[in-house]
């Protein structure tokens, strides 16, 4: 379902990841699959993985788009299929963005989608891993109320602004060392959906 959405990683004060995502933004689909990355992973390593990634710059994307148009015909879009040299670069990765960091080489290239943030009329749903906080945060698109100071997306912007709507709000935070089963994690996110 094209439910949009935005995975995001910080580190060391920085966003390292902020993957936008076309499918399945809501809690039950990437919020999941987030959640069970968080799960299983080997923290030290993930962390190691994220210092050493960074956000692709015009010259990297200009580079990439031209191995990408000189590709035999169908062999460019097996390079943003999954597995592919850039799947990182797909609309359809949303979370999964977290594995494909953790299992690449270091230094991975990736898109920074973090403005995406700023409209909740689009961005549905977010989730951010916070290793400096020790925090997964989820966030809920359709706010038409200022997002608080001191809230993580307070005075985001957007370049093509919704009037009328806000950055995304927070709905929840779980400390990363006492991350919720799926079931309590759907549960806590529903409840607050319907308030």
């Amino acid at each position: 379902m094209g439910t949009r959405n935005l995975t995001c990683a910080v580190v060391d004060g920085k966003y390292k990841v902020a993957q936008y995502g076309q499918w399945d933004g809501y809690p039950s689909g990437q919020g999941a699959t987030a959640l069970q990355f968080l799960l299983t992973m080997d923290r030290e390593n993930f962390i190691t993985k994220l210092r050493a990634a960074r956000f692709a710059n015009d010259e990297d994307l200009d580079s990439i788009q031209a191995e990408l148009e000189a590709a035999e015909s169908g062999s460019s879009r097996g390079m943003m299929a999954e597995g592919g040299k850039y799947q990182q670069f797909s609309r359809d990765r949303g979370a999964s963005i977290l594995n494909i960091v953790a299992e690449a080489e270091p230094g991975i290239l990736l898109k920074d989608r973090l403005s995406f943030a700023a409209d909740s009329l689009f961005c549905e749903w977010a989730y951010v891993v916070d290793f400096d906080k020790g925090t997964f945060e989820v966030f809920q698109g359709f706010n038409e109320a200022p997002v608080p100071e001191g809230e993580r997306f307070h005075g985001a912007t957007s370049d093509d602004p919704s009037p009328g709507y806000y950055p995304v709000r927070l709905v929840k935070t779980y400390q990363l060392d006492a991350l919720p089963t799926h079931e309590q994690f759907l549960a806590d996110v529903e409840q607050q959906d319907e308030e």
